[in-house]
């Protein structure tokens, strides 16, 4: 009898977990097109990565006809001196961004919390974005233009700090905290908010600033603090590998930069495999940890139902104050960067004769433009398909579907099997690369899948309750709750591919079709066919024009740039 029973009871269960299969069978067609362009260019570049890792690459014999090494490759890099440096550098920099970022988003966040003003808040917290806005490639010219000695003799500073190690690591440190910094700023901004709206809500006494204020800016702070394990072997490559030098490699060179000299530029394919799986693995790990740290004790910290900063009052005159006089310095710091790149250049006339449109031809400039819209829109349509399915709970098979996304998280880009995959293509020296690989941002699910349940979850159930069909919410709740998210997603994403010139840089020889981005960094370079040499102000007039529609973008959509839809960029730092 009791075989009976348990055999009974399986077959119920089973049937159980088809019908739910049946019931949701939606959500398994919608994201079979996305998942197959994930196990085509990133889950099968990783794959073979890691088992390229193991072998002695030759190319003519191709990755199944080279030897099998084991871990030989592994001992080699380990024993690497340069390596071992490397990897020292990257933890000790990702571990001082991660400080100094914490440090400066907690103080201007406070700051800004105490000012009285919504419309100043806003103001504020706009200008403290634009930085993020920029270009790497760009702060990383302007801030060697400043820095360069014969500029700091002007004002009686005999020094060298990007030749000099003992400067150049805080420097490098305060350059990428100060720029990416506004994501912090805000996450916080968004849980003090959240976290007095709470108080308000339940009619208790604001009574402690502590309270209120500043363990909710702490807490938020940590969570970004966390997200970073899932990068923690990862820099900022475009702004370091424009900052350095062999002068200071000691203490700037890192594994990104370690791996794109000495793997990919260098044709030495068993070294960059070999980093990327470590990478990998670390990050996997590093994924895995955050995604639990954040779920389970940080998540009401980042997703809630919070409307910005306008809510925010506080009746101090001493905190307004001190408010003011902090958003007004940064301010003006962010302003006067903002006018060096995009103003200060069109007041200086060029001595290279050439105007800006022969050095950047009108239809290239465009044309990126087109590509990188082109993108987007498919990278929306692989977000949105990819996080509905995360919106039920009882999805069987949900777990597994969410490691595998978490999986394909952490892969990255830019592995040598990504270059080879890409390369089989026949997509070298095309605008193909610029546009498949911008078809990804694994993390943009998680983040339109935890918004929508942490303030639509009662709506899904109560359709489902009325008997409306999965095909019906996902067009008449789903799409209309998540459409402004996804477009304020897809402006990031437009702005990330504009402001990034690795791809280029990997997948071009040719110079006549190199991005906006990459034109300007030839140009920096000196290494650049029209003869323009660095320091021409005809290099900072195409950063400007490069700059510019990034920041009209972020005045457009300032309103739809919440705290929430800003952790997506987490990753990318």
């Amino acid at each position: 009898m009791e075989h009976v029973k348990i055999g009974t009871g399986s077959r119920r269960s089973l049937m159980g977990i088809l019908h739910r299969i049946w019931k949701y069978k939606l959500h398994y067609i919608i994201v079979i097109p996305a998942l197959l362009l994930i196990a085509l260019f990133k889950m099968f570049p990783i794959i073979t990565n890691i088992v390229m890792s193991f072998k002695n690459y030759v190319v003519f014999r191709g990755l199944w006809g080279s030897p099998w090494v084991g871990f030989d490759n592994f001992f080699q890099l380990f024993g690497n001196a340069g390596f071992q440096n490397a990897f020292t550098n990257t933890l000790i920099i990702k571990l001082a961004y991660i400080t100094i970022c914490g440090m400066i988003a907690l103080v201007v966040a406070l700051a800004v919390s105490g000012l009285r003003s919504s419309k100043l808040r806003n103001l504020t917290t706009t200008i403290v974005l634009m930085p993020l806005f920029i270009p790497s490639v760009v702060v990383a010219y302007v801030i060697s233009h400043m820095l360069a000695p014969t500029q700091l003799e002007k004002i009686n500073l005999h020094l060298f700090i990007l030749g000099d190690p003992k400067f150049f690591l805080p420097m490098l440190v305060i350059v990428e905290a100060l720029k990416t910094c506004s994501i912090p700023i805000l996450i916080a901004l968004a849980a003090i908010e959240s976290k007095r709206s709470i108080l308000l809500t339940q009619n208790i006494a604001i009574e402690s600033y502590k309270r209120s204020h500043v363990i909710p800016a702490i807490r938020s702070i940590l969570a970004f603090a966390v997200f970073q394990l899932s990068t923690i072997l990862s820099t900022d490559f475009e702004l370091v590998s424009n900052l350095y030098n062999p002068l200071v490699y000691e203490v700037a060179d890192t594994i990104d930069t370690f791996s794109y000299r000495s793997g990919l530029i260098s044709g030495k394919y068993n070294i960059a495999s070999t980093i990327g799986t470590i990478q990998f693995v670390v990050q996997l790990l590093g994924t895995f940890a955050a995604y639990l740290l954040v779920r389970r004790l940080f998540s009401h910290d980042l997703f809630n139902n919070s409307k910005g900063t306008e809510a925010i009052q506080l009746h101090s005159k001493h905190r307004h104050t001190i408010g003011i006089i902090v958003s007004t310095l940064y301010a003006v710091g962010i302003m006067g960067l903002i006018y060096y790149i995009c103003i200060q250049p069109f007041t200086v006339r060029s001595t290279s004769g050439l105007n800006l449109w022969q050095v950047l031809p009108v239809t290239r400039y465009v044309g990126y433009f087109v590509i990188n819209f082109a993108a987007v829109i498919v990278n929306l349509f692989i977000t949105a398909t990819l996080a509905y399915p995360l919106t039920v709970k009882d999805l069987p098979g949900r777990n597994i579907y969410k490691l595998v996304l978490l999986f394909v998280l952490a892969a990255g880009s830019g592995t040598i099997s990504e270059y080879l995959i890409i390369k089989s293509f026949g997509m070298i020296n095309t605008v193909y690369p610029q546009m498949v690989l911008g078809f990804f941002a694994i993390l943009n699910v998680f983040v339109v899948k935890s918004i929508f349940n942490s303030k639509y979850a009662s709506l899904k159930e109560q359709n489902a309750e009325q008997g409306r069909g999965e095909l019906c919410t996902f067009f008449t709740l789903f799409i209309p709750k998540i459409w402004k998210i996804l477009i304020a997603l897809g402006v990031l994403q437009f702005v990330t591919l504009c402001n990034s010139y690795f791809v280029s840089s990997l997948y071009m020889s040719n110079s006549n079709t190199f991005s906006p981005i990459m034109v300007f960094r030839t140009m920096t370079n000196g290494v650049n066919k029209m003869g323009v040499e660095p320091g021409e102000p005809i290099i900072m007039q195409i950063a400007a024009i490069i700059t510019l529609p990034s920041l009209v973008l972020l005045l457009v959509f300032r309103k739809w740039l919440t705290s929430e839809v800003l952790i997506s960029q987490v990753r990318k730092m």
